[in-house]
């Protein structure tokens, strides 16, 4: 054990990054062989998003780290009130659709409103930011940047996370038949998103002091479906609406808070749950 402790503990990332692989790739190899290539969203869309949070877990508990501490960031809410508007409102905005919806209407178009029940947005909600998806964010943000940020800049760890956590993602897209999945999308489209939101969800991490309170509720809402979409297809400048929007955000972002730690401090402490040096 002590053998293994001190393997872990010089190679936490990797080992992170091995367990979390390994749990949701191989979950997801028992379900297409088992159940085939379309199975509910319940069965390929939980279990597996558990592999970030329970691999994160398991290298802080094997190397003696503080799990009361490290599971201790989601409790942390006592932050000014702009941080909630944010948290609620911009995850909206780097989906795009509404944005694109908006102006298309702005130009004279027409907008449809998606017939979707009041109590499937809340239900989604619910699911995705207490057993499903939103629990990644221990792993992806909770673990793995607070180390990352430790030696390169939050820019540069959050890139690297961001692309790491879309190519966990990849049998979703190669062994599913889903239409959300559509592997024609995944190097020209998904891929990129995910370096987006993750910048995105480390700015909100450092900026409240490394809660995960608040990434967790973002990405509960982004993966809520779309409320309205235009009538007819877009095009021209307007179809690139989504990726214009990124790049001011990203460009925003390190202009007015740094590289360092895209927050004006870092957080507070700097690793949750590790005492002393990685």
């Amino acid at each position: 054990m002590n053998r293994l402790r001190e393997i872990v503990e010089r190679h936490q990332i990797p080992a992170f990054i091995l367990l979390t692989f390994v749990w949701s790739w191989s979950y997801d190899g028992v379900v297409f062989l088992t159940v085939g290539d379309s199975p509910g969203i319940l069965i390929r869309g939980i279990v597996r998003t558990w592999g970030p949070m329970i691999a994160a877990a398991t290298v802080t508990w094997v190397i003696g780290g503080d799990l009361e501490a490290f599971f201790g960031q989601v409790t942390n809410w006592r932050v000014k009130p702009r941080w909630y508007v944010l948290t609620l409102l911009l995850p909206l905005t780097i989906e795009g659709s509404l944005a694109v919806s908006l102006l298309h209407l702005l130009r004279g178009g027409s907008v449809t409103l998606l017939p979707v029940p009041w109590w499937q947005y809340l239900l989604s909600f619910v699911v995705v930011l207490f057993f499903a998806g939103s629990l990644e964010e221990f792993g992806w943000r909770g673990f793995a940047q607070p180390r990352l940020q430790e030696r390169y800049s939050a820019l540069t760890a959050a890139i690297g996370i961001g692309v790491l956590w879309g190519l966990w993602h990849l049998p979703m897209f190669y062994l599913y038949d889903v239409p959300a999945y559509d592997p024609t999308g995944f190097w020209t489209t998904y891929l990129g998103f995910c370096i987006v939101a993750s910048i995105y969800f480390v700015w909100l991490y450092n900026e409240t002091g490394g809660s995960l309170l608040f990434p967790m509720i973002s990405h509960s809402l982004a993966n809520l479906p779309a409320l309205v979409e235009p009538a007819t297809s877009v095009s021209g400048p307007l179809q690139y609406v989504p990726e214009l929007i990124a790049v001011i955000l990203i460009l925003g972002l390190v202009g007015l808070y740094g590289r360092q730690y895209l927050s004006s401090e870092s957080p507070r402490p700097r690793i949750p749950g590790l005492s002393g040096e990685i």
